[in-house]
């Protein structure tokens, strides 16, 4: 399981995470832009239906689970499926952890994957159990679940990830209002991010920039900064991972410089915490490359939602 690819590679690559599920990218229904629930499962063919039983049990799980905790079964035109664990898995529920973070005002810490599931809806759905530690509350351990959507690229960014879920894991909720929640919830809505941060991606930053017409728009993060905020390295690892899929053989990464822009015309040291802000950071990798990176984060209004857009210059 790879993330930052184009169209063609990321199929290649969810076809042989998923493989051992017996998943052909051949089959799967035509793509659509986002699933908005659970009932949209379907087949094509009745010499291809699953067995009824089966399917039952599956599609219980997934209303009682919301996706998370689904048992193996055959899936002749797609569905949520296990795929395992492994480290590029981080990244992705570093971020939701994140999103989670900054919207409920938490310092939750990461600590483990413990479970992904996969589901092909123009890229992938990754739905992803992880452990956490709260040291707010004696460092006991918090069972956290986040949905992350790597999604198909549309603004010449390399990568572009959406926050679509991020919760503590509930107990059991109830079935019936699974469907509406996914559904009024879950969806991504890109009429409401500011169109100041659409459109295709930034250049890297102009010179004069910190000195020019628009210098208020700009903040270059203090070192004090850097260290208060360690979710800029979150950032920086994200983008490499969408040049080089092994990234961890690049890390630990080393941030050297991050300059915010935001359009709010708020305190300098406020931008980090803006919803909508340009990132652009330069650091240097484990195996001494030198690396620019422009990140937009984004934000639709809706709570554990996040975008992150990104482009990333790999140097020698």
């Amino acid at each position: 399981m790879e993330i930052g690819k184009m169209y063609d590679v990321m199929l290649d690559e969810a076809k042989l995470c998923l493989d051992e599920l017996k998943v052909e990218s051949s089959s799967a229904p035509p793509v659509k832009e986002e699933d908005s629930g659970y009932d949209d499962y379907y087949y094509d063919s009745a010499d291809d239906e699953m067995d009824p039983v089966e399917e039952a049990k599956y599609l219980q799980q997934v209303r009682d689970s919301d996706g998370f905790d689904v048992d193996f079964c055959y899936h002749p035109f797609g569905g949520i499926m296990p795929c395992g664990c492994n480290d590029s898995d981080t990244p992705l529920a570093k971020l939701g952890l994140h999103c989670y973070n900054i919207d409920k005002g938490t310092n939750l810490q990461f600590r483990a994957v413990k479970k992904v599931n996969a589901e092909a809806v123009s890229f992938v759905n990754y739905y992803i159990t992880l452990e956490a530690v709260d040291p707010d509350n004696n460092h006991s351990l918090v069972a956290f679940q986040t949905c992350v959507w790597d999604s198909a690229t549309e603004n010449k960014e390399r990568l572009r990830l959406i926050t679509k879920q991020c919760r503590i894991k509930p107990p059991q909720v109830p079935a019936a209002g699974i469907r509406e929640a996914r559904g009024s919830l879950w969806r991504w809505d890109p009429d409401a991010v500011d169109k100041f941060y659409t459109g295709v991606m930034p250049s890297w930053l102009q010179d004069d920039a910190l000195t020019g017409p628009n210098k208020l728009q700009f903040h270059e993060v203090k070192d004090s900064e850097l260290q208060d905020n360690e979710w800029l390295n979150l950032y920086a690892e994200i983008a490499l991972s969408s040049e080089r899929p092994d990234m961890e053989t690049y890390l630990p990464l080393k941030v050297k410089k991050v300059v915010v822009r935001t359009k709010e015309d708020v305190e300098p040291s406020m931008k980090l915490k803006s919803s909508n802000a340009i990132f652009y950071m330069t650091f240097k990798t484990h195996r001494g490359h030198e690396c620019k990176a422009i990140i937009r984060q984004t934000r639709d209004g809706i709570q554990g939602h996040m975008c992150l857009e990104v482009t990333c210059m790999l140097g020698k």
